[in-house]
């Protein structure tokens, strides 16, 4: 990966300001620079006030803050970008006045230095062409809050260099930054259609469909969205969203202009005023249009190459914070419904069905690639590519890892396979809500073929001839816990957090954590895991025998490539947790004497009690079979567990975010 110590921010403004605080807030060194004083002074404050509010909700100290800001040299000199590797232009969308800032910057900086433009109007190549080093030149579309927001569009011009797309891929991911490439079209990926769903929104008001809160009542209701079109106009600006459609409609016909209706709200200079009254309030229709509209235009964008629908579901969902992305959608109401909705919409503006729609078998709808392998040379690379559900297991995740393993173990050139999280978690187990759906549709036999299915992936790994590492850079909670314990090394770094939760919310790990845990750390250990739910940090995982080694963090493939198996394993010290090995579950005054005991005692209180007598029974029975025998124990009370009160009001509290109230039933 390529170093960046020192990055540069052109503008202070909105976006240039929140950039910049990005960057500070990974304690990189950042030069800002703006014309002005005075609009330096105006991005300080923007800068500082945003951090306030995070002193203010406890995220940072103070001492944070002020360190954070002291990250940021405030300029009018484009000289102070000398030392800089990667500078962004963040000024306001003037062609002349972007290219004249690139000049100042070529000027000054190595000619390896990355320079990247912020904007959403300007195709990169022909903001590049007057460049003397196109090839280090490409576009880094931010989406607001910059510092907050976690989506970026990487857009790589004609000249663009593989080497510096990959390394700025490799650098917002390793700075917490989730990128995705797309191709250099107007409007980019997200935008192209999400401009389009605001649009649809005022021709539909236009047309006496509907009052503008009606519109936005079933947006709200079809999208699973917070806010409508018209409410979100107002937030971020009307006149915003004309501009935005004008440059699609200039690039791409009639069907994106916008509305002669947006028009003239933006030549009252007011908001929306959301009005209950007006319009035949047609549901159906509204809710079609506005699905056709936005999804058929996703469909069209997949199909013409600029990115695919894996990476289109992760925009919306990031960038938009969309419960589901475009494709998503589409397979939930049904592929053969939407294509017939998406093709009434496309043949009145004269628009040809997507050819995406020709490819796709409607019964199994469109895929969207969760779990990725690679090779590099001789190692295999699975990649979990779910981050904003911290990488959470389900049927199509475990489906797709085991597609990926498969491939790579018959792969004779692979001789060692790594695991990665994409995002702050390797795994944050698995996803509650397809717990919590098949409770109450009472198909409690859908999650014992879950686990049953996930216990056998696991156990192919686990009995790999190959080397198999869990690179464990942040969260392994639950499921993840237990994929990483069937893989023969564990490496973590300083973000390394791992627990298993189960017994906190009314369940038993049931992928092998009652199991494998106690083959690897030792009964003592397993049950003082897994009765607590502890969470535990990398020097602790390391000293209980939980991970093998402490690795700085990586980012790029080529460097997970090079990550190599821990030598070998140290004998793990006895340690007061030990005492763990004779508890049964069940909670008592009694229990309390010990001194370990004792300083667990809120946690073991609060778990529920038929989940913590079993699990414990399950390390206890386990412990004297061999693992594949311990591992069918583990299943056979699956059932039982989910069919108990405590499963129901424990799987429940996560969505609530409540603590749960556990009857023991």
């Amino acid at each position: 990966m390529k170093i960046i110590t020192k990055v540069g921010v052109v503008g202070s403004g909105t976006m240039g300001s929140a950039i910049a605080q990005h960057f500070c807030m990974k304690n990189l060194k950042v030069v800002l620079v703006d014309m002005t004083e005075e609009n330096l002074d105006r991005g300080r404050k923007l800068i500082q006030g945003s951090l306030e509010e995070a002193v203010k909700r406890k995220i940072m100290s103070e001492d944070d803050m002020k360190a954070f800001i002291g990250n940021i040299k405030f300029t009018t000199d484009y000289g102070d970008f000398r030392d800089c590797q990667f500078v962004v232009e963040a000024v306001f969308e003037d062609f002349k006045v972007k290219q004249a800032a690139f000049r100042k910057i070529e000027e000054v900086v190595s000619k390896d230095c990355v320079i990247a433009s912020n904007t959403s109007s300007f195709p990169i190549t022909d903001l590049s062409a007057d460049l003397k080093n196109p090839e280090r030149f490409l576009g880094v579309h931010y989406f607001y809050h910059a510092a907050k927001n976690k989506l970026i569009e990487i857009i790589p011009g004609k000249k663009t260099s593989e080497e510096y797309i990959s390394s700025l891929n490799n650098f917002y991911f390793f700075y917490d930054k989730l990128p995705i490439i797309v191709k250099d079209i107007p409007g980019f990926a997200v935008n192209r259609f999400f401009v389009p769903w605001l649009n649809e929104a005022v021709r539909l008001y236009e047309e006496g469909l509907g009052s503008q809160a009606f519109i936005d009542k079933v947006a709200i209701d079809a999208f699973r969205v917070g806010m409508g079109p018209f409410a979100l106009m107002n937030a971020t600006g009307v006149p915003i969203a004309m501009h935005a459609a004008q440059t699609l409609a200039d690039a791409f016909g009639p069907f994106y202009s916008p509305a002669d209706r947006l028009k003239e709200q933006v030549k009252s200079g007011k908001p929306w005023e959301i009005s209950e009254t007006g319009g035949s309030s047609n549901e159906d229709v509204i809710r079609d249009r506005l699905l056709g509209a936005t999804l058929g235009v996703a469909a069209q964008m997949v199909s013409e190459g600029v990115t695919n629908p894996t990476d289109a579901d992760m925009g919306a969902r990031i960038g938009l914070r969309w419960p589901a992305g475009p494709f998503e959608m589409m397979n939930h109401a049904g592929v053969e419904r939407m294509k017939g909705v998406i093709s009434g919409i496309f043949k009145k503006w004269d628009l040809k069905l997507p050819e995406i729609f020709s490819t796709v078998d409607p019964k199994k709808g469109f895929a969207c690639d969760w779990v990725s392998r690679h090779v590099v040379k001789s190692t295999g690379i699975v990649e979990f590519n779910r981050p904003d559900s911290m990488n959470a297991l389900n049927e199509t995740v475990m489906e797709q890892l085991a597609g990926c393993f498969d491939s790579l173990e018959k792969n004779p050139a692979v001789e060692k396979i790594v695991f990665i999280g994409k995002g702050k978690a390797f795994i944050a187990g698995a996803d509650i809500k397809f717990f919590i759906d098949n409770i109450e549709a009472n198909n409690l036999e859908r999650i014992y073929a879950f686990t049953d299915f996930g216990q056998k992936v696991l156990s192919k790994i686990s009995n790999s001839k190959k080397a198999t590492i869990a690179y464990i850079d942040g969260l392994a909670l639950g499921g993840g816990l237990e994929f990483a314990l069937a893989c023969k090394y564990r490496i973590g770094t300083k973000r390394t957090m791992v627990a298993f939760p189960e017994t906190g919310i009314g369940i038993y790990p049931g992928l092998g954590g009652t199991q494998r845990t106690t083959r690897i750390t030792g009964k003592g250990i397993a049950k003082y895991l897994v009765a607590t739910g502890a969470m535990i940090n990398a020097e602790k995982a390391l000293k209980f025998g939980l991970i093998d080694a402490i690795s700085d963090r990586l980012a790029g493939l080529d460097d997970f490539a090079n990550l190599k198996a821990p030598s070998g394993k140290t004998a793990r010290e006895k340690s007061p947790e030990d005492e763990f090995q004779s508890f049964d579950g069940v909670v008592s005054d009694s229990l309390f004497g010990s001194e370990i005991f004792k300083k667990n005692e809120k946690s073991l209180r609060s778990k529920a009690p038929l989940a913590l007598r079993k699990s414990m029974e399950l390390i206890d029975a386990g412990e004297k079979l061999n693992i594949d025998e311990a591992l069918k124990l583990e299943l056979q009370s699956l059932n039982w567990i989910f069919s108990t009160a405590d499963a129901k009001a424990g799987l429940e509290s996560v969505i609530k975010r409540a603590r749960p109230v556990f009857s023991g039933k």
